[in-house]
């Protein structure tokens, strides 16, 4: 059995990355070749998952300052895989050894592991390519795999690999799937003639939520009654909803729910109570816009990135007017006329899409279909894929 060692945020933490992790190392734990643990950032561990958990603690930064530990204390003595499922920019100290403690520069240097990455990249940067210290640090991996062709591209683009691999992840399609809309709306309290605008999403800065409620303004002001569904981890981090709330003056007609307030099963009732869900955002893959989709519920994006691929209808696809450079590692974030989001969201409210083609347009991302794949591309890495 191959040790293999998952980065990235915690599997009982109800961020994206967490969610990734964990459902990658569910496989992984039923795979008899591989032994699988968890060294993750955000949550507490979890005795319901079939594997051993590591806890990355505020003052351990991205890792690094009790990796040697946990490997040491995972792997034994084998030699084996640790596979990052996090921006390249937190897991810099796996390929350049500047600054780290003796003890994990001579961990890097023995040979112990190969570095796996799966790179969630949700924006380029200027020239179409990933900013040079993460290209860098993508170059050094033995192994690495991009979530979709847009990610599998700038990679290409933006180091010496050719040939990336890409796999998507996916989502519980048994959770995720159509409700009853009318049971759903009286739930919430919608009455079965409003029109029912969602939008999921974490408060991070490239979630436009200021866009989103500049938006949620000027539809109701051009089809009174309309209500809208907004779904978050917290209230206030980058955007303060509750400002927006109050700033726009929308408190009658948004409702708010946060996240870990229930199910997958149950958040699939309100994505199906929804006309539509709208995401103004860059994303590496997107979960809301395939639950939406899964759950019979057209879903409106960027039309950049990898949440792109996943839309199949290309009027549900806005067009930015410009870009803007954002952060140390010069990520390219769109910039949109808000009028261009009202227009879409008024032209699919007015043509609406059977939930069935909604549903079939992303039915390959059910982890049902998406384990074989998965297995594959694992085994090949330890020479046992076919």
């Amino acid at each position: 059995m191959v040790p293999i060692l998952l980065l990235s945020d915690s599997p009982d933490s109800h961020s994206g990355l967490g969610r990734i992790t964990r459902d990658i190392a569910l496989q992984l734990s039923q795979m008899p070749e591989f032994r699988v643990g968890v060294m993750g950032r955000g949550g507490r561990g979890s005795s319901r998952l079939p594997f051993p958990q590591y806890i990355i603690g505020p003052e351990d930064n991205w890792g690094q300052m009790k990796f040697s530990e946990c490997w040491r204390d995972f792997a034994q003595d084998e030699r084996g895989v640790v596979f990052t499922i996090w921006d390249a920019s937190r897991v810099r100290w796996l390929v350049a050894q500047e600054g780290l403690p003796p003890s994990l520069t001579g961990l890097l240097n023995e040979g112990r592991f190969e570095r796996w990455g799966y790179f969630p990249l949700d924006a380029s940067g200027p020239n179409n390519k990933i900013t040079g210290v993460n290209a860098d640090t993508i170059s050094r991996y033995e192994r690495v795999l991009a979530y979709g062709l847009w990610g599998k591209q700038l990679i290409e683009n933006s180091t010496k690999r050719t040939n990336v691999d890409w796999l998507p992840h996916g989502i519980n399609f048994n959770a995720f799937q159509p409700r009853d809309k009318t049971a759903a709306r009286m739930a919430m309290g919608v009455s079965e003639g409003c029109d029912l605008v969602g939008m999921v999403a974490t408060n991070q800065t490239r979630k436009d939520w200021g866009l989103a409620f500049c938006v949620f303004d000027q539809l109701r002001k051009n089809r009174p009654g309309i209500k809208f569904w907004c779904h978050t981890d917290v209230l206030i981090r980058h955007w303060n909803l509750d400002a927006l709330l109050q700033d726009y003056n929308l408190r009658d007609c948004v409702h708010i729910t946060q996240e870990g307030s229930f199910s997958d099963t149950e958040l699939s009732h309100y994505y199906s109570a929804c006309d539509l869900t709208v995401l103004p955002s860059s994303e590496g893959f997107g979960y809301p816009i395939v639950e939406s989709l899964a759950c019979g519920t057209p879903a409106l994006h960027s039309n950049y990135a990898g949440g792109a691929e996943l839309v199949p209808n290309k009027d549900w696809l806005i067009e930015p007017v410009t870009y803007r450079l954002e952060g140390q590692f010069n990520n390219l974030r769109v910039v949109f006329d808000p009028q261009d989001w009202v227009n879409a969201v008024v032209a699919c409210l007015d043509d609406t899409w059977p939930s069935t083609e909604c549903r079939r347009s992303v039915e390959h991302l059910d982890w049902v279909n998406l384990k074989q794949p998965w297995r594959q591309w694992l085994l090949s890495g330890v020479g046992l894929g076919t």
